[in-house]
């Protein structure tokens, strides 16, 4: 009776899962789950196009035109209604010109009715695998090593680097063990005892034995999007020391080694026929999905082969004869905690973390057709400083940010930086008023060569027109206004240089020479008509070259503005080294204040 029992209730499950699996809903059910839900992600993007976005991304980060793989990605799927057979690398290439002209993704996507779910669906699965981080690296010919952040891929492939591994689209084959049932996960054939490295950061949320995945790991991502699975790990000694439920891992860290366990009751039995690793990855948009029969696991095949080129360097360490990374690695919000514990450690009562974040905008048209990325109209700057004013936040100068760090000068509670590049008289014509009717501060960076052509040309249209001398004196007058150097004539892509960048070829001496010579030239003539000397340099289209920041040092700046986009944090100790480069918000028109100051967590 009870097999009888047994083998019905089987059936029920394999019947189940097969409606369950041949029921994916249609767009128009993954449209209305936008608004609630998401219940189902078809992960199918080719590998050359996910790669092509990666490298898009990576290389134009610190930008003002910053290409997010995801929104690419999200936009081309949209297009295709997911169908990814249609793709063309002509039709990235014309979405990528477009942003690259100043238009912004969501509103080219506007119309298209499954943009918004693709760009959820994609964040789910690809969130936490590019971004900033820290590595150690070597010191020269030194045993010590140095902490390098950089920006790229930060997830690793789940198998070391010097170990073999083969694999092929598994993803949906059938599997019998147990029941009838689909493979929802990837095998990467290895060798037993092969390292089995954590793809991400995360937290271990389940340890042990599983019936059917033996020796098993499963770690949830930080922002809990993400559940990660690693199965049939190896007999006797399937873990590393001390790997134990609750514990924080970081990504490219060994947390076991591979084998064939599984497909048994009894623990520590090796029922695989072929030693390998099953890695999957369950997306869970909420905590209702993490064990119900409609989870989300997708296809890894196109993901494995993206991580495949970064692979963790690894050493046998022969004290406990465990495998462990080489050169470790932190997530810049763990270097941002470790730098708070050292300053903490050195003080007492340590001076109140500021959370400083920076606000980019440019110019301000109220035609709506000539608005983008960097064009917004004057009523969204005046919604944002709405915005600002009901949630508590007060406008600064980078002055005051300066002072702060460096002579322990007070700053508000809930600090703002609203920042303006290349002086365009619209500034002057809406944007001023504006900061006048809510007492805001504002920082200004102008181009030498344009306030000087438009100062003798007696020209004040909006759509067109820079600053004058007359219009930034009285703008700085005011107390509003703070006027900063954009470099006298570095902001054009012409003449074989980028910015502020270096040309091909260029050497070091002549490099700073010429930096140097244009930023000098700009202050000499801001301190003679304006009667001030900026002490806040703004690079150009984000291009910043290593030698730059030595030279603008050496010039008496004692800060500088990218274009990457990220909080900054401070104490009123901070090292000094912590205000350049600072991190700023593009502010592009056709989304909400509200929506904006969400997504970059200003509440």
């Amino acid at each position: 009776m009870i097999k009888k029992c047994t083998a019905a209730l089987l059936c029920l499950i394999c019947l189940s899962l097969c409606l369950l699996w041949s029921a994916a809903p249609s767009l128009s059910q993954l449209a209305s789950a936008d608004a609630d839900i998401i219940r189902w992600v078809d992960f199918d993007i080719p590998y050359p196009l996910l790669q092509k976005a990666m490298q898009l991304d990576i290389e134009s980060y610190g930008s003002e035109t910053h290409l997010h793989w995801i929104e690419l990605l999200a936009y081309l799927a949209a297009k295709y209604g997911g169908d990814f057979s249609r793709y063309q690398q002509s039709d990235l290439d014309r979405l990528v010109a477009r942003l690259q002209e100043g238009e912004y993704t969501a509103h080219l996507a506007k119309s298209m009715k499954y943009y918004s779910y693709y760009h959820r669906a994609y964040t789910a699965v690809l969130g936490g695998l590019l971004g900033e981080y820290e590595i150690a690296v070597p010191a020269g010919e030194s045993q010590s090593l140095l902490w390098k952040r950089q920006y790229g891929l930060k997830a690793f492939s789940p198998i070391a680097e010097g170990y073999w591994y083969s694999d092929y689209d598994d993803f949906g084959a059938g599997r019998t063990y147990g029941y009838a049932r689909k493979h929802l996960g990837h095998d990467l054939i290895v060798g037993t005892g092969t390292p089995v490295v954590s793809v991400e950061s995360g937290v271990v949320e389940a340890l042990g034995w599983n019936q059917y995945g033996g020796w098993r790991v499963g770690i949830r991502s930080l922002d809990g999007k993400r559940y990660y699975y690693y199965a049939h790990l190896r007999k006797d000694h399937p873990y590393v020391e001390g790997l134990a439920e609750g514990m924080r891992v970081n990504a490219g860290d060994v947390i076991g080694y591979s084998g064939q366990t599984g497909y048994s009751i009894k623990e520590n039995v090796n029922n695989i026929d072929t030693p390998h690793l099953h890695y999957g990855v369950q997306l869970i948009f909420d905590e209702s999905q993490k064990d119900d029969p409609n989870e989300i696991w997708i296809d890894l095949y196109s993901l494995t082969r993206l991580l495949s080129a970064h692979r963790v360097s690894v050493a046998r360490n022969p004290d406990t004869e465990e495998v462990e990374r080489l050169y470790p690695y932190r997530e810049v919000e763990d270097a941002a905690e470790t730098a708070d514990a050292a300053a903490s450690a050195q003080s007492q009562s340590p001076a109140p973390e500021r959370t400083v974040p920076i606000i980019m905008y440019h110019s301000l048209l109220k035609d709506e057709k000539m608005q983008n990325r960097f064009v917004v109209s004057p009523e969204l700057l005046k919604s944002d400083l709405q915005y600002l004013q009901s949630h508590g936040y007060e406008t600064i100068t980078m002055t005051q940010l300066i002072n702060y760090v460096t002579e322990d000068a007070p700053l508000p509670e809930k600090p703002v930086i609203l920042t303006f590049d290349d002086g365009f008289y619209n500034n002057y014509f809406y944007a001023f008023p504006l900061l006048q009717e809510y007492g805001a501060k504002a920082v200004i960076s102008v181009i030498g060569t344009c306030t000087e052509q438009f100062s003798l040309a007696d020209s004040d249209h909006p759509n067109y027109s820079y600053l004058t001398w007359q219009q930034l004196r009285q703008m700085q007058d005011s107390g509003l206004v703070e006027i900063q150097n954009h470099t006298y004539d570095m902001h054009r892509c012409d003449q074989g240089r980028k910015g502020a960048g270096r040309m091909d070829g260029e050497t070091d001496e002549a490099y700073q020479k010429a930096l140097s010579a244009d930023l000098m030239r700009l202050q000499e003539l801001l301190l003679f008509h304006c009667g001030t000397l900026p002490n806040t340099f703004t690079y150009p289209y984000g291009e910043i070259d290593p030698l730059a920041e030595t030279v603008i040092r050496q010039l008496g700046f004692q800060a500088s503005l990218s274009c990457t986009e990220r909080l900054n944090f401070f104490f009123s100790d901070s090292d000094e080294s912590s205000l350049y480069r600072l991190g700023r918000f593009l502010r592009p028109a056709h989304i909400s204040s509200e929506q904006f100051f969400t997504e970059i967590n200003i509440l």
